[in-house]
């Protein structure tokens, strides 16, 4: 296995703990929206967790993404344009997790108005992820 193989391993581990992790929230919230207030405790535990096991996912896709780029390139100008939306989506979806990360220290604390911005984001790293790799195909694909 080359340096460049173990790069593009370390990616793809990385987007499934990305996605996974959004897929898992998705149905959690689901199931907490219809358990009972002993349910929904226990539940509750679940969020946090799977938001982690996400954002070591992003980490990993950022520390790959950039070595990929650098060992196999040297440069992002030599990409084409649809790299840069697919860099713009990821940027969005980064903000968006960070942001989700700090509301939910907040949410967890009795901030009920952290809950509501976390769902709003929430709603948006699913299609940014998509549009991610969307773009991600029509450049490298």
């Amino acid at each position: 296995m080359t340096f460049d193989h173990f790069l593009v391993v370390v990616h793809f581990v990385g987007l499934a703990m990305g996605l996974g992790s959004g897929f898992a929230q998705m149905i959690m919230a689901g199931l907490m929206a219809q358990a009972s207030p002993q349910e929904k405790a226990v539940l509750a535990r679940f969020p946090p967790r799977m938001g982690q096991v996400g954002m070591i996912g992003l980490v990993l896709l950022w520390l790959s993404g950039l070595s990929i780029v650098w060992t196999r390139y040297g440069t992002f100008s030599i990409l084409p344009r649809t790299f840069i939306y697919k860099l713009v989506a990821v940027v969005l979806l980064t903000l968006a997790v960070a942001t989700i990360q700090v509301l939910q220290r907040r949410a967890q604390a009795g901030d009920m108005s952290a809950m509501a911005r976390m769902q709003t984001l929430g709603r948006l790293t699913g299609p940014l992820s998509l549009i991610a790799i969307i773009f991600a195909v029509i450049t490298f694909g």
